[in-house]
């Protein structure tokens, strides 16, 4: 899985508290960043396998809520043009080890 950039540049902004109107940009920045690696998140994690409820394990929310973020991001992509949602398989493939037992002989 590819690991997006992080914004390191907004969390610097976040530490000058005497230009509160960059920090709010940033916060508005860093959240959008972080909505769309939940969404790549969340859509990996299905085609992997996961059930909702896994998924709502890890984010702390339930079942139902998984399904209703799911349906909001398809319904997102499709409204708003801005929102992007990463392709965490566009990217050199971590190796796969078999774990079977044949193959740690």
């Amino acid at each position: 899985m590819r690991v997006l950039k992080f914004p390191r540049r907004l969390i610097r902004k976040l530490e000058t508290p005497d230009l509160p109107l960059e920090a709010l940009e940033s916060i508005r920045r860093l959240r959008r960043y972080l909505d769309e690696l939940e969404a790549a998140c969340m859509i990996r994690a299905r085609r992997l396998g996961a059930s909702a409820a896994d998924i709502g394990e890890a984010l702390g929310i339930t079942r139902q809520a998984v399904y209703n973020r799911l349906h909001a991001l398809e319904h997102r992509t499709q409204t708003d043009p801005d929102f992007v949602i990463p392709d965490l398989e566009e990217t050199e493939e971590i190796p796969h080890l078999d774990t079977t037992p044949a193959a740690k002989q």
